[in-house]
């Protein structure tokens, strides 16, 4: 019996045979070669082995330092407590200083900044201070971000910004005291914009003659967030409109703004598929979810189910359709 065409191995002669049934053009056939036959040289695995294993130690050390400390906690005293986590940060910044800008040199910076925030906690921990707790990590933020700008190391700039969210967040919840949905809701539109003046900024040096910053995982990653908070509101306005106020009403107009913009800024001025792709797919997730609300005010009991299914099967199709005609 013959193998499925689609499990054989895709070999040079195998793929011009497909392009020729299928009447794609020659870029089309270049570029199916480079996928079936182009593997990285060995200096791009060592480059990513060493990356790998380098934040991996890393991420195991730190835990290793936390865990050490948190189980020894009644057994070291305070000025062991506070030794021990300064040393780690001053033996990680010296080898920064040695090995930077290498990735060695950022991934031991990146250490020493995640360390700061054990060394703030444990502070907070012997002395009491009373502290809100978003004063550690607004404190943590203020604290790290010489380094931060001094490492050019996108995982570090995604640890500051996370760490201004999480100080939002709290700030929110602790100081502000916000307690209806109308209020809470300009939370996520607050972390929003300031993940789309991030997004803003990278573009903007990436364009420089000589970036600072050049790993686009980082610009995505924090994209997608920022998205995530302003779908967030988004269907919150939909399924409940009358507490959502004029928060709900801001992000749906931002989230329509944010989708528009994205689009024609990543298909016609800088193509990035990963950017047009997150935006088609943050429309069909609000679309998803008011044609949901209309079918759950129809009561259909079971039937409801079958149809919701029915239409998500649909837009997908139609924006796979839609993707492949107009993305770059």
């Amino acid at each position: 019996m013959p193998a499925d065409p689609l499990e054989l191995r895709a070999t040079p002669h195998r793929v011009r045979t497909a392009v020729r049934a299928a009447g794609l053009s020659d870029d089309a056939l270049n570029r199916a070669l480079d996928f079936a036959i182009t593997t990285p040289p060995p200096i791009a695995w060592r480059r990513f082995l060493s990356g790998a294993l380098a934040l991996l130690g890393a991420g195991l050390l730190l835990a290793g330092v936390v865990c050490f400390v948190a189980y020894n906690w009644t057994r070291i005293g305070r000025f062991g407590k506070f030794a021990l986590i300064e040393l780690a940060i001053i033996a990680a910044t010296l080898l920064a200083w040695r090995k930077l800008p290498r990735l060695s040199g950022q991934v031991a910076l990146l250490a020493a900044a995640v360390l700061v925030g054990p060394l703030l906690a444990i502070y907070g921990q012997t002395y009491q201070t009373g502290a809100d707790p978003y004063g550690l990590f607004l404190t943590w933020f203020a604290l790290i971000i010489p380094w931060v700008i001094v490492s050019r190391f996108s995982a570090l700039w995604v640890v500051a910004i996370l760490l201004l969210d999480v100080s939002l967040l709290l700030f929110a919840g602790q100081v502000i005291g916000l307690n209806q949905a109308r209020d809470m809701l300009w939370v996520p539109l607050v972390i929003a914009a300031l993940h789309g003046v991030a997004v803003a900024c990278w573009e903007w040096q990436s364009g420089r003659a000589q970036p600072w910053l050049d790993e686009r995982w980082a610009m995505r990653l924090v994209a997608v967030l920022g998205f995530a908070a302003l779908l967030v509101v988004g269907v919150t306005f939909v399924f409940v409109d009358e507490e959502a106020g004029a928060a709900g009403s801001v992000g749906v107009l931002a989230l329509a703004t944010a989708i528009g913009g994205t689009l024609r800024y990543y298909r016609s001025i800088r193509p990035d598929q990963f950017m047009v792709t997150l935006a088609v797919v943050m429309g069909m997730a609000w679309v998803t979810a008011l044609v949901g609300r209309f079918i759950m005010e129809l009561d259909l009991d079971a039937l409801g189910f079958f149809v919701m299914a029915a239409f998500v099967i649909w837009e997908i199709t139609l924006g796979v359709k839609w993707y492949r005609r107009h993305a770059s």
